[in-house]
């Protein structure tokens, strides 16, 4: 297998083709170029132009020419070498060594379809090859346990209902209505969907697959959901037997005033005609035509599943990926958001802290003019030194805890601090 194929990140592939070129990277690994530029495409992986080689050979400007790589850049590419055969053109091979040169409708659309399938390994391939070559429609197997469940607990509510309405006498139990999964198939055509279901159902488990009680799919750890209904033909609508009483009522009232209302009776029905229909995601489906039913093309549906669960994948890892990249600007934001909070606390703090040392500055400027004045008694000498106590209180180089005070908090608000003062001159403080 390493002979086959090699594999390289999206990054990887974008700086050597934008090292040497598309053409040089083919020559180099011995891929096929054509291939290599559709793969650039699905991966959405730029190249450059010719104009791009020729600036650079010039020596001229091209930061304007180069295409960024998209995000993911991590993501892993499987590239296949010259003369590697996919599964379906060995098979094609192998028909054509037994002289079988003609192929069947169905065959084509196999070997076709399997052409999808090359994100897969060669082992998966293979597997899926054996089983869709012996898949049909056994009338004599038993349903999937999914499909028999559905059908137990159906008829137990009917039962139910039945029993409920037991004395009603407007209940009609031919007038229920189909709910649940096969809502949208006649009472003649649910059997046979039922019986496609269950061998799509039987290989996907045969492959490794899961089937949930909702009748989802679990392919490759992908959940993928299919929807099945039956096509209606639209034909005339016939007059019921109210409707033609009403349209006599409307007739003969028509002559008496003309107010008489129209009844409103529909010119069409939809009636099931018996084909049924496959929808994937995305509006894909696969139909009954004229000339090709439903069991004749079982390998396409498994196919197209197995596609579908690689889109659900890719989207799943763009989703994951994209989640990824918000959540880490989230948190950059936040950070950020913290930091600038961080910073105004610490500018307040440092404003207030400046404000006590002001304050306390203030104070001993105070003190010394008084002392500069003569005859100072004794208790203006006292109020100096009571006044000196507070200016070291106030100061928070020096920080010194009061007596009665404590210590100041010199980070805290101005309004803050003189609440506290406040508090200390009503009565009701001290408690």
């Amino acid at each position: 297998m390493m002979n086959e194929f090699i594999i390289m990140t999206r990054q990887e592939l974008y700086d050597e083709i934008w090292e040497i070129s598309l053409t040089g990277v083919a020559k180099k690994y011995n891929l096929n170029y054509s291939k290599l530029s559709n793969i650039c495409k699905e991966n959405d992986i730029s190249y450059p132009t010719s104009a791009y080689w020729t600036k650079k050979n010039m020596g001229l400007d091209i930061t304007k020419d180069i295409v960024p790589l998209t995000e993911p850049t991590t993501k892993q590419i499987k590239l296949y070498l010259n003369g590697f055969k996919t599964v379906s053109e060995r098979m094609l091979d192998n028909r054509k060594d037994k002289n079988v040169d003609i192929l069947s409708n169905k065959e084509n659309m196999l070997y076709n379809n399997l052409n999808m399938l090359n994100f897969l390994s060669e082992d998966a391939c293979n597997s899926i090859v054996k089983v869709i070559d012996k898949l049909n429609i056994d009338k004599h197997k038993k349903l999937h346990k999914i499909i028999c469940d559905y059908k137990n607990k159906l008829q137990e509510e009917r039962r139910e209902e039945r029993k409920r309405n037991y004395y009603n006498p407007y209940y009609n139990v031919h007038e229920q209505v189909e709910t649940g999964y096969f809502c949208n198939i006649s009472k003649l055509t649910k059997q046979r969907c039922m019986k496609i279901l269950s061998c799509i159902y039987y290989a996907i488990e045969e492959l490794g697959g899961k089937i949930n009680n909702d009748f989802s799919m679990q392919i490759r750890n992908e959940l993928v959901t299919i929807e099945l209904e039956e096509l209606k033909d639209q034909v005339n609508h016939e007059l019921t037997k109210e409707e033609a009483r009403k349209l006599l009522e409307y007739e003969e009232e028509r002559r008496k005033s003309k107010y008489a209302y129209k009844p409103n009776i529909r010119k069409y029905d939809y009636i099931y005609n018996g084909k049924l229909k496959i929808t994937f995601e995305s509006r894909n489906y696969i139909k009954d035509t004229d000339n090709i039913k439903l069991e004749n093309r079982l390998a396409d549906i498994i196919i197209r599943l197995y596609e579908k669960s690689e889109q659900i994948k890719n989207t799943r890892l763009a989703r994951e990926e994209r989640e990824k990249k918000e959540r880490e600007e989230e948190r950059k934001r936040e950070e950020i958001r913290n930091r600038k909070k961080e910073e105004a606390e610490k500018i307040k703090a440092l404003v207030n802290i400046a404000e006590d040392f002001r304050v306390a500055c203030n104070i001993r400027n105070y003190i010394e003019g008084l002392k500069s004045k003569n005859n100072i008694n004794e208790e203006t000498k006292k109020w100096i030194e009571w006044a000196g106590k507070k200016a070291d209180w106030f100061d928070p180089t020096i920080d010194l805890e009061d007596e009665l005070l404590g210590k100041r908090n010199h980070e805290e608000s101005k309004e803050n601090k003189e609440q506290k003062l406040d508090k200390y001159t009503s009565y009701y403080g001290w408690y």
